[in-house]
Formats: structure tokens, C-alpha cells, sequence
């Protein structure tokens, strides 16, 4: 999944399609209903067969084990993240909140190109001996 497509994720429906090759079954804490409606989408590789990334925060967490609960794993590793701070389900979120959640969403995605240029700019700064 590219990056551009992050903003696709807003919705439940979308993000449970992105687990077509999710390693957990339908029998544990971690099935692709649970994952999704903790925020998660699917953006696994064979290097990270379990990979997910949250459609706000975009906090990517990996090392799932079974007895884990994707929404306390959310809350654990990414307790700033909008979503897990209004802490409501899909049906429950008004118009504006959904649009408050898109406006953090492109914030933080606009943080993390940013971010990713500048240690371009550094690494290739360093390479000239400018840094």
C-alpha cells in the first residue's frame, strides 16, 4: 500500500480490505474486525508478515502476539494519537469529529513526508561532508 492511499483508510470497510494476508484467524484478539476497528490497516511484507499502521497517527506496529488486544496495543504504543483519544466506534463519530480525525490524519502524514525529506537532505548533506 502507497502512502497516498492512507487517506482511503478513514473508514472500517476500507481498512478491512487490507487484510487479505493477515497471519491471525477469525478465532483470536487479533482478526482483521478487531484490527480495523482499532484503527489498524494491513501493510505487511514478507520481511513484516504482521505489520499494521493506524489511518491517523500512523503509528506501524509489528510483533503481534495472540493474546494481544489490538485497541490496548494502540492505546500503549500511541496514547497521542487522536483516534485513541476519542475512543469511540465508527458509528458512534459525528460529521465534525470525522473531520477533525481527517484534518490530524493529513497533518501527520504532511509531519511524516516532511520528516522523511529531511533525513534525505541530511544523508545526503553528510555524503558531502556539508553536515
Amino acid at each position: 500500500m502507497k502512502d497516498k492511499d492512507t487517506f482511503d483508510m478513514m473508514f472500517t470497510e476500507n481498512r478491512l480490505k487490507t487484510f487479505k494476508k493477515w497471519p491471525y484467524g477469525a478465532g483470536t484478539k487479533l482478526n482483521k474486525q478487531a484490527m480495523a476497528a482499532a484503527g489498524f490497516y494491513f501493510t505487511g511484507n514478507k520481511k513484516y508478515p504482521d505489520l499494521v499502521r493506524c489511518f491517523v497517527c500512523l503509528k506501524e506496529l509489528d510483533g503481534w502476539e495472540e493474546e494481544d488486544d489490538p485497541w490496548e496495543e494502540h492505546k500503549n504504543h500511541a496514547s497521542y494519537c487522536q483516534f485513541v483519544m476519542l475512543n469511540k466506534k465508527e458509528s458512534e463519530i459525528t460529521f465534525q469529529e470525522m473531520q477533525e480525525l481527517e484534518m490530524h490524519q493529513t497533518a501527520n502524514y504532511a509531519k511524516k513526508v516532511l520528516s522523511k525529506k529531511i533525513e534525505e537532505f541530511k544523508k545526503q548533506s553528510e555524503k558531502r561532508g556539508k553536515l
